[in-house]
């Protein structure tokens, strides 16, 4: 596991860089950060955390992102990252829905902090990153013990569509198979340089740090995504080897070409998804793309080879280890036959490589590892050649620019509204890539409400990513009879027609 391989980088190599945080400089070998993270789980042992308590971060992408997470995989202990732009009732959500009792959050974010903590059904403690690591140096072996493939890393809170957002349980398991198979086999080795630019609270954000652990390379972590930052970034440090989502693929696309385009160190880019300007991107930076499929459930069971024939492409199924299973079926679980559309399922060949459930939902678990199975919600479909084609998403989930998006978390936001009766929020095609989230919104009788009315509500209350790019009044919100629910596949009809006539 991946705290193991820290261990064991400490101990061969502990003047090795492992971590380097291109926001500050800070840089971290691997004994440093070994030892660090001994001493986090004792200052966490005498505040009371105990193996399978659940501790719950609020970091931004740092070096102290793995010393606390690795202090209490010593421990046995869990973590909840939360992201640092959630506010309102997303972050009560979390917080409430985890049984997190303590949580690793810089002091100075309290005052915003103070009205959630006063809602929550139960008292939640602060402690500051900087004050796990004032207490004694521990030496190897003083404090707890490495984690096994079966205990879990993680509580990731993914998109919910009938519901809020649901904690996925992570184990170690995943992690390292998540890690070990971002690239193809035998991409990084003496001299690469992984660059991370994602928040820590999404497996993308983790992956690349143990990769580095993995590898024995080191990883330059930022706290979030910014074009301006990214070369200057990549040129710095010499970075060899980076991950993107399609969004940012096509900002740095989007950016003015100059001649010196390819001049710098990068090699190497996993895209996902591909954008359709796949061979334009690879011309003019001078690089090779691969791509893949993942979740916050799986573990990359879908990697391409590098160049891939086709931008619409996942890739194949991924041979191991651990080794996957996949089938596209229809909605009574039967296979379709091959180029047609279905929900794309999977499984693996070793135990704890893929999730272990929902924290506190065992129907929830059930249906979704139903048959045997577990159940993406994503409609795929597989050609002749064996190569796996995302269609569309089952689920009711907005991805924007990286961030998964619960449209259910968005309309309780609208909702607050006073003026607000209904609404339906759905995901429209963004002019980047991935998608803009809309609201569909019926106003109580007599309302003046306008659409920079609903824009701001949502602006003040939630996560910067949560706010509607588009506002539409309705009358009434399309329904299904008996059930009532909304019926958004109609919606996302009236705005693919709209789009068209535009």
């Amino acid at each position: 596991m991946i705290p193991s391989a820290l261990a064991e980088r400490a101990a061969t190599d502990p003047d090795g860089t492992c971590l380097i945080d291109a926001e500050t400089g800070e840089r971290i070998g691997y004994g440093d950060l070994h030892v660090d993270s001994l001493r986090v789980a004792a200052q966490l042992e005498t505040l009371g955390v105990r193996r399978g308590d659940r501790v719950a971060t609020m970091l931004a992408h740092s070096v102290d992102t793995y010393r606390v997470w690795f202090g209490l995989a010593r421990l046995g202990a869990v973590e909840v990252p939360i992201g640092t732009r959630h506010r309102g009732q997303m972050l009560r959500h979390v917080l409430a829905d985890s049984g997190a009792r303590l949580l690793v959050v810089d002091l100075d974010r309290l005052p915003e902090l103070r009205p959630v903590l006063a809602e929550l059904p139960s008292e939640v403690a602060l402690v500051a990153p900087a004050a796990l690591l004032g207490g004694p140096t521990a030496a190897p072996g003083d404090v707890g013990v490495p984690p096994g493939v079966q205990d879990v890393s993680l509580v990731l809170y993914t998109s919910g569509t009938t519901g809020p957002a649901k904690g996925v349980l992570v184990p170690w398991g995943q992690v390292h198979a998540t890690s070990a198979g971002a690239f193809p086999a035998g991409t990084l080795g003496p001299g690469k340089v992984v660059y991370a630019p994602f928040p820590p609270h999404h497996v993308g954000g983790r992956l690349f740090g143990c990769l580095g652990i993995l590898e024995g390379v080191p990883t330059v972590v930022r706290h979030t995504f910014s074009v301006r930052s990214f070369w200057p970034d990549v040129d710095r440090h010499r970075c060899t080897t980076v991950g993107v989502v399609s969004a940012m693929a096509s900002m740095l696309l989007g950016a003015p070409a100059r001649p010196d385009d390819g001049a710098h160190a990068l090699e190497e880019v996993l895209m996902v998804p591909l954008v359709p300007q796949l061979r334009e991107f690879e011309r003019r930076f001078g690089v090779r793309v691969c791509t893949s499929f993942n979740m916050t459930e799986v573990s990359i069971p879908i990697v391409s080879e590098w160049s891939p024939d086709d931008w619409r492409s996942c890739g194949k199924v991924r041979t191991g280890p651990p080794g996957y299973e996949l089938r596209v079926v229809d909605d009574d679980d039967v296979p379709v036959r091959t180029g047609g559309v279905g929900e794309l399922v999977c499984r693996t060949e070793v135990p704890w490589a893929m999730n272990a459930g929902y924290l506190g939902r065992p129907e929830a678990t059930a249906y979704a590892w139903r048959n045997g199975w577990f159940h993406t919600g994503d409609a795929f479909r597989r050609s002749e050649d064996g190569s796996y084609q995302f269609v569309d998403r089952a689920k009711d989930a907005i991805r924007r620019r990286g961030e998964n998006i619960s449209s259910f978390e968005v309309e309780r936001e609208v909702l607050d509204h006073p003026e607000v009766e209904a609404c339906a929020a759905i995901g429209v095609p963004a002019e980047l890539g991935e998608e803009e989230v809309k609201v569909f919104v019926v106003a109580r009788r007599g309302s003046g409400l306008t659409e920079a009315d609903v824009v701001a509500h949502v602006a003040a209350k939630a996560a910067s990513f949560m706010v509607p790019a588009y506002v539409e009044f309705l009358d009434e919100l399309p329904v299904t009879e008996g059930t009532g629910r909304v019926r958004k596949s109609e919606l996302r009809d009236r705005e693919r027609r709209g789009r068209s006539a535009r």
